[in-house]
C-alpha cells in the first residue's frame, strides 16, 4: 500500500521531561474525564474508572499525573478534518498545537484512527498519523500509542467493522494497527498492542472479548484496568517512585510562611482509635475520621499493621514494612448506587488554595458488588466536586476488577472555592448486588504540595 515510514529523529528522548501525561485522541481518550463538550474542552474535575492512564498511574504507585487540562480529546474526532452526519470535525491534526502547548513530558495517543474506519482508507489514516506523530516526537515528547481497540462484541454486534469489497473497514483497521506496531522502538515511541489485551481471538469480525467494553467500542472499567496494568509496567521503568504521599502529621502548617505548600487535612496515617462511627459501622476507626455509610452497605473497621499481610512501603518494594493502616471490610446488599462514604473528614481551606488529595490504597482479591472505590472531594456551600476514580453514569452496574490491587490514588488539582470541604473515600455499590470488599488506606490527605 506504499506506507510512508517516519524518518529517524536527530535526538530520541530516553526519559520524559516531567511526570505529566497528556491523553490525546477521540472519545476513547475523552473517557478519562467526564464533561467533554463539543469543542473538546473538559470542564469537570472528575477522573473516571474507564481511563487506562488513571489505572497506570494508580497501579504504579502514583508515579505520574494526568490533569483535565492536559487531555486533548474530542468525541467523534477523526485524524484529519471531516464532516460526518452533518457534524464538522476539525481533526486531531488541528489539536496538535494545543497538545504541544501543554508542556507535558509524555503523550499517550489513544485509538488514534478509531473513527477513520467509518469511511477512510488505511493510506489516508497513515498519512495523517505520520504528520501528527512527527510533530509530537519532534517536540521532544515521549510518545506511547494505544492501538485502536477491537470494534464490536458478542453483545454489541452492531459495532463490528464491516469487511466486504464495498466496505473493507476491518482490513483497513488491521493495516493501520499493523503499521503502527512497526513504529515501536523508533524515536522513543512505544506502541501498546491493545487488541492483544482486549480481543476475542476467535472472532473473524475482530470484535472485543466479553466485558472489556461498555458498548462494543469504549472501554469498561475492567477493560481500562487490563490496559492500565500493561502501561503500569512501563511507568515503573520511566518514572521514579516517591513524593506522592504526605510526610505525616508534621507536614501540617506550622510557622506561617516557611512552608508554602502544607498539608491542610489531619491524621493521614490513621493514628489512635478515637474516630466517630456512624450508622452501619462497627469496630475501630482512627482519630480524626468519621463515616457516613448508606445504600444498604455496612462496614467493620479495624486498625492493622502490614505485618499481618506482608505489605511493604509504597516507596520501596523491598523496603521496610509500613504500619498504621485503616482497614475497612464492607458487606451488605446494595439498595442503590449512592456514594458510601467509608472515610470522611471535614477540612478547612482558604478560597483560592490550589490543592490535591491522595491516598495509598490496597484492595484484597475477591471484591464484589462495587463499581468503584475513589477519592471524592465535596466543597460545602459551593457544591464543587472533585473525584479520582469516579464511576461514569453508564458504568454504575459495571463491576470493578476483583483482582487484588494496590497503588497510590491522586485527584486532579483543584482550586478551593469555599472555606470548607470534605475529604472522603467513596465506595460506589451496584444496585441490588451483594457487597463484599476489604480495603486498607494510609497516607490519605489533602494539601497544597501533594
Amino acid at each position: 500500500m506504499g506506507f510512508v515510514r517516519i524518518p529517524s529523529a536527530p535526538t530520541v528522548p530516553v526519559m520524559p521531561a516531567n511526570n505529566r501525561i497528556a491523553v490525546f485522541g477521540p472519545s476513547h481518550a475523552a473517557q478519562h474525564f467526564t464533561g467533554v463538550n463539543a469543542a473538546g474542552d473538559v470542564p469537570m474535575l472528575f477522573s473516571q474508572t474507564t481511563g487506562a492512564v488513571h489505572w497506570a498511574n494508580f497501579l504504579s504507585g502514583g508515579r505520574a499525573v494526568l490533569e483535565p487540562a492536559d487531555m486533548v480529546a474530542r468525541n467523534g474526532e477523526w485524524t484529519g478534518p471531516m464532516t460526518w452526519n452533518s457534524i464538522d470535525y476539525p481533526g486531531l491534526m488541528s489539536r496538535v498545537d494545543k497538545l504541544l502547548a501543554t508542556g507535558v513530558g509524555h503523550v499517550v495517543m489513544v485509538a488514534p484512527s478509531a473513527n477513520d474506519r467509518n469511511a477512510w482508507t488505511a493510506t489516508q489514516s497513515i498519512a495523517n498519523l505520520n504528520a501528527i506523530i512527527d510533530r509530537i516526537v519532534g517536540a521532544g515528547m515521549l510518545l506511547t500509542i494505544l492501538l485502536d481497540y477491537p470494534h464490536g462484541a458478542a453483545a454489541y454486534t452492531n459495532m463490528r467493522l464491516s469487511n466486504t469489497s464495498a466496505s473493507p473497514q476491518l482490513d483497513h483497521w488491521n493495516a493501520v494497527n499493523r503499521w503502527l506496531l512497526t513504529l515501536h522502538g523508533q524515536r522513543g515511541i512505544r506502541v501498546v498492542d491493545t487488541p492483544a489485551i482486549l480481543a476475542d481471538f476467535n472472532s473473524a469480525e475482530g470484535q472485543a472479548a466479553a466485558g472489556v467494553t461498555i458498548d462494543g467500542l469504549h472501554l469498561s472499567t475492567a477493560g481500562a484496568y487490563a490496559v492500565g496494568r500493561v502501561l503500569a509496567r512501563e511507568w515503573r521503568r520511566l518514572y521514579p517512585l516517591g513524593g506522592a504521599l504526605p510526610f505525616g502529621q508534621a507536614e501540617r502548617a506550622g510557622v506561617v510562611g516557611i512552608n508554602p505548600a502544607p498539608m491542610i487535612s489531619n491524621s493521614p496515617y490513621f493514628p489512635g482509635t478515637g474516630g466517630t462511627l456512624g450508622a452501619g459501622a462497627t469496630g475501630q476507626l482512627a482519630s480524626g475520621w468519621q463515616t457516613q455509610l448508606g445504600s444498604g452497605v455496612s462496614a467493620a473497621y479495624s486498625k492493622v499493621s502490614t505485618t499481618a499481610f506482608a505489605g511493604r512501603s509504597y516507596s520501596d518494594d523491598d523496603g521496610p514494612l509500613s504500619k498504621d493502616w485503616q482497614q475497612i471490610t464492607l458487606s451488605g446488599t446494595a439498595s442503590g448506587t449512592g456514594d458510601v462514604m467509608i472515610l470522611r473528614q471535614a477540612v478547612n481551606s482558604t478560597i483560592g488554595d490550589v490543592l490535591r488529595a491522595c491516598a495509598e490504597i490496597e484492595v484484597d482479591a475477591g471484591a464484589a458488588g462495587l463499581s468503584g472505590i475513589g477519592i471524592y472531594i465535596f466543597h460545602s456551600g459551593s457544591g464543587q466536586q472533585i473525584r479520582a476514580f469516579g464511576t461514569p453514569p453508564a458504568n454504575l452496574a459495571d463491576a470493578m476488577p476483583s483482582q487484588a490491587m494496590a497503588g497510590v490514588m491522586r485527584t486532579p488539582r483543584w482550586t478551593a472555592d469555599s472555606n470548607l470541604f470534605y475529604l472522603q473515600l467513596s465506595a460506589k455499590p451496584i444496585n441490588g448486588a451483594s457487597v463484599s470488599a476489604t480495603i486498607r488506606v494510609r497516607g490519605f490527605a489533602a494539601g497544597r504540595g501533594l
